[in-house]
């Protein structure tokens, strides 16, 4: 086994505009050859009377190997496969991004941290890390918690630099039933970290997991809330929560930390797949921004949720801000493909970008429904996106709530009759079709109706990527410059041609 360490870091942007709040966050994989010591646990021949450097004088508990790292140290903990019915609190920092404190499987083994029968049944975690620094979780599976108020990775005070990756997390509930209805006052929380103090929590990774299965009452699959700056979520898999799926929060007193930090920012949520996460009680969004500013929500697919990604503010008199949305599949979900504003009272979605998203055949719940529903805004730019509509209704701006500044211009429009595009406007308008919607708006000067003509439309096979000769290729606003790192939601440059095109979907020609 070597003792070479794969460390992740990431460099955030210094500054980000209120119309464009890019993160740029790389990865750089560097060997370390540092002061690292190993230590090895076998929950079938270790011992935790043995030294456990070794495979042959392995340690028998988890908690035993980290309650042997030291403050500032680096150390790898290599876990044979097995089941270890342990609760896990997490004791020291590691000492730098290469070298940190590892906790990760040995030599391919399944290794499952299981609540079922675990020692510390008083504590409501499984791994509970409070204020540490440079931290790697890997390749660990976190299942079987079932208690009001249980967590799966529960993170939470300050630090830098801590990374949970490749682990799968699954089977963590408030209860056993999978079909009672929550109250207010029930959650459980799969993985999430809150920066609790008026030291922002920094350089958060979370990258390969697999969060399913989880019975979250109020809470969500993914979360990062509190003041949490600088984090990337990117190519995970968030699926049968039943709530929201990711999830990145502001301005909520139970954190602890001061309101002008409240709030998780400056972050990406790249190329992640998250489907059935649905609240029996309350609209759930697969991807939610709740309050979070400067955040980049891209290359995401989102599908068979509540709403497909929302944008919002529950807490009142405040404002999620820089948020872009683009490049993102977005179908099939019960309720809007797209929900963006807030409902609470002095509170607004702002200076925020929406563009280059394709959205097929959402709100399935049937009624009156769009693809798009709008509340209270301020300045929010909608731009080269596809909206297909199992219906006639593409776009809703909601009774009772305010929509300043909007732009929307270069859509792509169709819906179920093939003629038809219905923008109900509240007390500002009803249009039937889209030149009505332009002539008594303004809006959508360049956008179009008409087939947007992907590869396969059919529920079977559905594949949203243009096909050959498709209305979109080109289409979109010729000004169209993408920021630094965009890329479509294959990972390709956003602009391939001379002009880009229309959906999430960039085509070669």
């Amino acid at each position: 086994m070597k003792n070479a360490i794969a460390c992740l870091l990431m460099a955030a942007l210094i500054s980000c505009s209120k119309k464009d709040s890019e993160l740029i966050q790389k990865d750089t994989r560097q060997a370390s050859t540092l002061a690292i010591t190993s230590y090895y646990v076998n929950g079938t021949s270790g011992n935790d009377a043995n030294t456990g450097t070794s495979e042959s004088t392995a340690l028998k508990t988890i908690q035993k190997a980290l309650d042997k790292t030291t403050e500032g140290g680096g150390a790898t903990i290599y876990v044979a496969g097995g089941t270890y019915k342990e609760r896990l609190d997490w004791p020291h920092s590691g000492a730098s991004a290469t070298e940190p404190i590892t906790l990760t499987n040995y030599a391919g083994g399944t290794v499952i941290i299981d609540g079922v029968g675990a020692t510390n049944n008083d504590r409501v975690a499984l791994i509970h890390v409070v204020s540490k620094s440079h931290i790697r979780i890997n390749n660990i599976h976190i299942a079987n918690n079932i208690k009001p108020g249980a967590f799966g990775i529960h993170i939470e005070g300050t630090g830098t630099d801590l990374q949970v990756t490749s682990c799968r997390i699954y089977n963590i509930g408030w209860t056993p039933d999978s079909t009672a209805m929550p109250t207010s006052n029930d959650n459980a929380n799969p993985i999430i970290l809150v920066g609790s103090t008026p030291t922002a929590y920094t350089e958060i990774y979370f990258g390969s997991n697999q969060v399913y299965a989880c019975n979250t009452g109020y809470s969500e699959g993914m979360t990062v809330g509190g003041n949490v700056n600088n984090f990337l979520i990117e190519n995970n898999i968030v699926h049968h929560i039943r709530n929201i799926g990711i999830d990145m929060t502001g301005h909520y007193n139970w954190t602890g930390a001061p309101d002008s930090v409240n709030f998780a920012r400056n972050g990406n949520v790249k190329g992640n797949v998250v489907y059935n996460c649905i609240s029996p009680v309350a609209t759930s969004g697969g991807i939610y921004v709740d309050g979070g500013r400067w955040i980049n929500i891209e290359g995401n697919t989102s599908f068979n949720n509540g709403a497909g990604i929302t944008v919002g503010c529950e807490n009142p008199n405040n404002t999620a801000e820089g948020i872009n949305i683009r490049s993102n599949f977005i179908y099939n979900n019960k309720d809007a493909g797209l929900l963006i504003g807030s409902n609470a009272a002095g509170s607004k979605v702002a200076y925020s970008t929406i563009s280059n998203n394709t959205l097929f055949k959402n709100y399935t719940k049937g009624g009156w429904g769009g693809e798009i529903s709008l509340q209270n805004t301020d300045h929010v730019t909608f731009s080269n996106n596809i909206i297909q509509s199992a219906s006639d209704i593409v776009v809703l701006k909601l009774l009772g709530y305010t929509t300043t500044n909007l732009a929307m211009d270069y859509g792509r429009y169709y819906t179920s009759s093939g003629s038809a595009a219905t923008f109900d406007w509240g007390n500002d308008g009803f249009y039937t079709t889209l030149a009505a919607f332009q002539a008594g708006t303004g809006l959508d000067a360049h956008s179009t109706y008409g087939n947007p003509s992907f590869v396969n439309n059919t529920a079977a096979a559905l594949n949203l990527h243009l096909a050959s000769g498709s209305a979109c290729i080109n289409a979109g606003d010729p000004a169209f410059v993408p920021a630094s790192g965009e890329l479509d939601i294959d990972k390709q440059s956003r602009k391939q041609n001379n002009r880009v095109d229309i959906g999430a979907d960039e085509t070669a020609l």
